[in-house]
């Protein structure tokens, strides 16, 4: 070979290596990319606000979306405590119908199905149909708030800063079936049809990635204006970009803090200007009992329906923490201080039926219990248990499909826990067990008091001094029970809250127990001032009760069907059309509830 030849064999070879070397460096770049959360976008399409839509985001990450979107394909299954088939909690614990009477979820209540589900869900509710429930017992409901859609709508900041033009009351305080009229069409979708109706993109998307993440950069932030004010009070610094000061391991439990909490609606005390319905004007439309209808319960303008400026009073989601500081674990005393210092302003979510107690209803309190937990206390953020990291391909990932840790014990526990899968799943079924126990004899002991309290107030209405114009008069009747019906109101919320917290307990064990322990303490308290106040008006043979797990199950109330003709629903027709919702429990969680209270060590064990 001529030296031209060997030149150009050696230019050739020089070429070729430095390709390799190139290809290399590239693929293990993108390896290492990979490795550390594969969230590299492949900046198919810009991202913003105007645009939230998974479907639309999920074109940049196109893994995510996959994961997102599991629950929307995959079987329904039910664990021990929780899953993500949707039977009816009534049917499986019927003393929720006594201990919620007078309020809404006494008549649906429901086991969640998931993130991709709870908008869906939401507004197929018989708690969101007004004429149903109005036709069933609740004849002073007069439509849910705007402000339920902060937890299960992925549109909430777009409607807050476009439809109510940033002012956060006016927000809040429309109604949920106008407000969701105003949802835009995106993605090809056309204007009021099906796809804009629907769960990708439309009316009834729940919860998006722009909830969490910066569009920018993937970061995480928050996005509901009622956490970021909690936080603030609670000591936190305001932050333009994330919502508040806070370290990104802080932040991957603070974004789940956005709605895993307990809340209410606070009243303002102030009038405020929001969208309204033209359909207030129509008196040819009107509710099943006959009143001027104010809004059309359907998710899209139709029939000459149009926006309108109205005004109503004011409220905004607010939650109960002032009293819980930066840095502290939650105790459920911090609930008693705050609501009782704003009980002139908000004085209860609802009256009880059965023993006119002032109520308080305990949502979702995941966050509060979690704080004062061993993981919290050891730095544990909820996307480490709930969104364990993954592998996809040679991807490691963060998994979007959010669930129960014990769907992979591997990827949730193990990274910190040496001990095997099964010893761990034993472990958290051990603690559930116990406080599932501790829970049905909390709940069981608030039904006693409850027909106890209906026992005495039947007996003092009989009395001359408890009547008005010779009828029983509630609040002579109420005065005298005072101290019974305070009892019943703080031995609920921690029953309430033990019940409402999803992870039946384990976030935090040892508070879960205490609250329960006070429960029953107070519920007994109750009956024995029963007994004090029967013996002082003269009441007789006056005995209190203690219900079980078969007086219980006589409060089944069934599937939700129709009692009336409503609305081309003829009475006893199901109130859900599909079987996805509200049916029975399987029988081996029924036998599961059976053999805790009491505890049957033989089975449970």
């Amino acid at each position: 070979m001529n030296n031209k030849g060997i030149l150009y064999s050696a230019i050739s070879a020089t070429i070729v290596a430095i390709a390799g070397v190139l290809w290399l460096n590239q693929d293990i770049t993108a390896k290492t990319n990979d490795s550390v959360g594969g969230i590299i976008s492949q900046e198919i399409v810009k991202l913003g606000d105007e645009n939230p839509t998974f479907d639309y985001w999920g074109k940049n990450f196109p893994d995510y979306l996959d994961m997102h979107t599991t629950v929307e394909k995959q079987a329904p299954n039910a664990t021990e405590f929780g899953g993500n088939l949707a039977y009816s909690k009534l049917i499986r614990y019927p003393q929720l119908t006594v201990l919620w009477a007078g309020y809404p979820f006494s008549i649906d209540a429901n086991e969640e199905r998931g993130h991709f589900w709870v908008q869906v869900d939401q507004m197929d509710t018989a708690r969101n149909n007004k004429d149903f429930l109005n036709a069933h017992g609740f004849a002073g409901f007069g439509g849910q708030p705007t402000a339920c859609m902060n937890c299960h709508s992925g549109w909430t900041p777009w409607l807050l800063n476009n439809t109510a033009k940033g002012d956060w009351v006016a927000f809040n305080s429309a109604k949920y079936w106008t407000m969701i009229k105003t949802v835009p069409a995106v993605n090809g979708a056309k204007e009021n049809s099906p796809e804009h109706s629907g769960p990708h993109g439309g009316k009834r998307m729940g919860v998006t990635c722009a909830d969490c993440h910066n569009p920018t950069d993937m970061s995480l932030r928050l996005t509901r204006p009622a956490l970021i004010k909690a936080l603030i009070s609670r000591g936190y610094e305001a932050d333009e970009k994330q919502g508040v000061k806070a370290s990104r391991s802080e932040m991957r439990t603070l974004v789940c803090s956005q709605c895993h909490v307990e809340y209410y609606f606070k009243p303002t005390g102030t009038k405020v200007k929001t969208i309204g319905e033209s359909i207030a004007n129509d008196t040819s439309k009107k509710w099943w009992n006959g009143t001027q209808k104010t809004y059309d319960e359907f998710d899209s303008w139709r029939d000459g329906n149009k926006p309108i400026e109205i005004e109503v009073d004011g409220i905004e989601l607010a939650f109960p923490w002032s009293e819980w500081k930066k840095g502290e674990p939650f105790r459920i005393e911090m609930f008693d201080d705050y609501y009782e210092k704003n009980r002139e302003n908000f004085p209860s979510d609802w009256v009880h039926k059965i023993t006119k107690a002032p109520m308080l209803k305990i949502q979702h309190p995941e966050s509060e219990l979690y704080s004062g937990g061993v993981h919290a206390a050891n730095g544990v953020s909820c996307a480490d248990c709930h969104m364990p990291y993954i592998r996809k391909g040679a991807k490691k990932v963060t998994n979007h499909n959010i669930t129960s840790p014990l769907v992979d014990i591997n990827s949730a526990c193990k990274t910190c826990h040496t001990q095997s899968e099964g010893y761990l799943a034993k472990q958290v079924k051990d603690i559930q067990n116990s406080v599932a126990h501790d829970l049905r004899t909390a709940e069981y002991s608030l039904v006693s008091l409850i027909k106890d309290v209906e026992t005495i107030r039947a007996e003092l209405g009989k009395m001359p001094k408890f009547q008005t114009n010779g009828k029983a008069d509630d609040a002579k009747i109420s005065a005298e029970l005072k101290e019974v019906l305070e009892l019943h109101r703080k031995s609920q919320v921690r029953a309430d809250f033990v019940g409402a917290e999803n992870s039946t307990g384990f976030h935090n064990p040892r508070e879960a127990s205490r609250m329960l322990l006070q429960s029953v303490d107070m519920s007994r308290q109750g009956q024995t001032k029963l007994v004090e106040i029967a013996a002082k008006n003269g009441i007789k043979d006056f005995k209190t009760s203690n219900l079980g797990f078969e007086n219980i199950q006589k409060l089944n109330p069934g599937e939700i069907h129709y009692k009336v003709d409503l609305n081309g629903n003829k009475a006893g027709d199901r109130y859900y059309k599909h079987q996805e919702v509200n049916g029975n429990p399987p029988a081996k969680l029924l036998e599961d509830d059976k053999n805790l209270k009491p505890y049957n060590y033989k089975v449970i064990d």
